[in-house]
């Protein structure tokens, strides 16, 4: 029995001893805490240097090599700048010795080791936008599952923690600038050594890039060089090649949260230069987040443009961060119009660094942001600033409709709108949540549940469109709503074929037809003004769909009471007419609807369309538009010969079905997108679920207030009907007595 107790307690034992990261960060604790009393208390110093031997020892047992006599040097002479530099260096030398035995514990297939070794690390800079990567870990995991092979987990491993020490490489030589420029040597000795040790874990890389001659003389730059020598050395070197999924996603990342950042601070401050006031500090904060996460991603860029490219870009990031830091602190800070300025001048910079193919826009990516602002959202509503919460809400909404949207409607079209109820006024949506002022606890829970809706929504729009892909899928946008506007102008041209109203087929077609050229003028302006344009899509089509549905009501009462009405009228009637021929209402009535009837679509196509240039490429969209057109005119003609070849009686009766199928579609679409807004309440019908198709193609949603509308709407338009056939049946027998 004692046998095994003591077999037990000494296993209790060795799983209690701490695993060689866990020895690394204490050494580095102490060794931090001992420069802090090296200045004030050197004896202090003294003993935490001591007690740091027993985390060396244990780490020289471990198979790493500790060197602690250049610190005790240092202490003895109360040399601050030698232990800070001491201290860097061994810090770094550190992470070079786990970083090579984590490869060969990989390499080995030892991946117990391989686990233990992977926890002494660096990440990248972390913002709170900005989490820090783990591919090696995620890699370890899917080489245990037998996912990955051992050399595919080795390129992971690489990608992930070269790419870490080279932004902390960036990250030093930052700081180093800024120590410099303020006088402070300490601190400026400590940067240079760890930008020497962080590189020294990248030289196996740089030495086979760019050959040993060059490597001796980053190291010569590093050690005593300028700033201007050590960033030359630096320019176009990357250790661990990003692939261009990559690229893009660090771009569009750089440029999305750049902007946001003069969203954030125009927010925050009132009043012209040199009179600004701070209104909202967490403005100001999120602005400076969001700039941390701009410089954030832009660090993995920056390696692969020579220095002297990207000095602007340096120069840029730095002016915007004093501004913002001067905001902070309440001393003079910029006027939102200066910061934008700044901003603006920024993104040209990159813009002209960036190669045309790193900026398409990644869905992917974007959800990433999508996430960081819903984080945002969460974080106002903590602070009871419901206000900023809503803000956030529609910004992260407009990054959606202007990006990833589109692309889910044709890949994932019900995933869309679950994701679109959850922003919005669905049971748990969080604009609903906002206006009624929810409690955080709430408001945290449809953050989740929509964070793992934009987690799955990922999987669709993980891999980019191929050029076929984006051209199907820009042909079916353009004839789905091209057919709709078809559908209307053949019922409305349909019902206007006899020769006393022929008249007014022109001012139909008049509308159709600067609609589909104010649709071009818009395709044009979004390209510069997508984000925006996009913030009020849902807003804009709900009140545009409200008035197509307003004209094409009154306009089938007048196409009842006209047709129907007035033919059977005597002479009094017509008299009347040419007395009181008052047409210019009517025209520009059906100049409007067959403006609104086909701009409606047009703009909501032309939202969707250049979703997918931005997601692929304008030439395959393009295409895409011409095959949708061909089909609509296709459709088109063969509805229109049709047409012509029926009787006047069944036409009008074939029309008249078609229009108020029509006009059902468009009352259940248009209660969904003002129900989508906010504008009309949601009352589910409990039991009650449709397919999809049903919703895109009738407009049916199973609400009561999208059903009954619609409903509504075909009893007002039949009753109208009914009302025009009684009166024309009551009038009748004293036309004939007139005759």
């Amino acid at each position: 029995m004692r046998r095994w107790v003591g077999l037990l307690l000494g296993l209790g034992l060795v799983l209690a001893q701490p695993t060689p990261a866990e020895r690394a960060e204490g050494l580095r604790a102490r060794l931090v805490e001992a420069q802090l009393e090296l200045a004030f208390d050197p004896q202090a110093a003294a003993g935490l240097l001591q007690a740091a031997q027993a985390e060396a020892a244990a780490l020289a047992k471990a198979g790493l090599t500790v060197d602690l006599k250049p610190l005790e040097e240092a202490l003895g002479a109360r040399d601050e700048a030698a232990f800070a530099r001491a201290r860097a260096r061994l810090w770094t030398d550190l992470l070079r010795q786990g970083y090579l035995r984590l490869e060969e514990a990989v390499r080995s297939g030892d991946l117990a080791a391989a686990r233990g070794w992977a926890l002494l690390r660096e990440y990248r800079p972390a913002t709170r936008y900005a989490a820090p990567e783990a591919e090696a870990t995620l890699a370890l995991e899917e080489l245990r599952q037998g996912r990955l092979k051992p050399e595919e987990a080795l390129l992971a491993v690489r990608a992930d923690l070269l790419g870490a020490y080279q932004a902390r490489l960036e990250a030093a030589l930052r700081d180093l600038e800024e120590a410099q420029s303020q006088g402070q040597p300490v601190r400026a000795a400590e940067q240079r050594a760890l930008a020497q040790g962080y590189f020294e874990i990248l030289a196996p890389a740089y030495r086979e890039a760019r050959g040993a001659a060059r490597l001796a003389e980053a190291r010569q730059a590093l050690a005593s060089g300028p700033l201007g020598a050590i960033r030359e050395a630096l320019s176009g070197f990357q250790a661990a090649p990003l692939s261009p999924r990559e690229r893009a996603r660090r771009a569009n990342q750089t440029l999305r949260f750049l902007d946001l950042v003069a969203v954030e601070y125009g927010r925050g401050v009132v009043g012209p230069a040199g009179a600004v006031r701070v209104t909202k500090s967490l403005e100001i904060e999120e602005a400076t987040a969001f700039l941390e996460s701009a410089r954030a991603a832009w660090s993995a860029l920056e390696p692969m443009f020579p220095a002297a490219k990207v000095e602007g870009v340096r120069q840029g990031f730095k002016g915007l961060e004093q501004g913002l830091q001067a905001a902070r602190q309440g001393d003079n800070p910029p006027s939102a119009q200066a910061l934008e300025e700044g901003v603006r001048a920024l993104r040209q910079e990159l813009e002209a660094l960036l190669p045309a193919e790193w900026r398409r826009a990644d869905p992917a990516g974007d959800l990433e942001v999508i996430r960081q602002q819903l984080k945002a959202l969460e974080n106002a509503v903590a602070q009871g600033r419901y206000d900023l919460a809503e803000t956030a809400r529609m910004d992260a909404y407009a990054l959606l409709e202007s990006g990833p949207e589109a692309r889910l409607r044709v890949f994932a079209p019900a995933l869309a709108l679950e994701i679109e109820d959850l922003f919005w006024n669905g049971p748990d949506g969080l604009a609903r949540l906002i206006r009624q002022k929810a409690p955080p606890s709430e408001v945290r829970e449809t953050r989740r549940r929509l964070e793992a809706k934009l987690h799955e929504a990922s999987g669709f729009l993980s891999t980019q469109s191929a050029p076929a892909a984006t051209l199907a899928n820009a042909a079916v946008i353009v004839f789905r709503e091209g057919l709709e506007a078809v559908l209307i102008l053949a019922a409305l041209l349909g019902s206007l074929k006899r020769p006393e109203v022929r008249r007014f087929r022109r001012p139909l077609w008049q509308g159709a037809l600067l609609a589909f050229g104010v649709t071009v003028l818009t395709w044009f302006a979004m390209r510069g003004l997508l984000t925006q344009f996009a913030r009020y899509g849902e807003r804009l089509e709900a009140v545009v769909s409200l008035l197509a549905i307003a004209v094409l009501l009154l306009i089938m009462n007048w196409f009842f009471h006209q047709v129907y009405w007035t033919d059977h009228l005597a002479g009094f009637h017509q008299q009347k007419q040419r007395l009181l021929r008052a047409e210019t209402g009517q025209y520009l009535g059906l100049l409007s609807l067959g403006f609104v009837s086909v701009y409606r679509e047009g703009f909501e196509t032309v939202l969707f369309l250049q979703s997918l240039v931005l997601q692929s490429s304008l030439a395959p969209v393009l295409l895409g538009i011409g095959l949708g057109l061909l089909a609509t005119v296709g459709v088109g003609l063969g509805v229109f010969a049709l047409q012509a070849k029926l009787p006047y009686k069944r036409m009008l009766i074939a029309t008249g079905v078609l229009l108020l199928l029509v006009l059902f579609t468009m009352v259940g679409t248009t209660a969904h997108v003002w129900q989508v807004v906010g504008w009309l309440p949601v009352h589910p019908i409990g039991g009650l679920a449709l397919p999809y198709w049903a919703g895109m193609w009738l407009g049916l949603y199973p609400t009561w207030e999208g059903l009954g509308l619609q409903v509504l709407a075909v009893v007002a338009v039949l009753g109208s009907y009914f009302l025009a056939e009684g009166l024309k049946r009551r009038a009748l027998p004293n036309n004939l007595r007139h005759t």
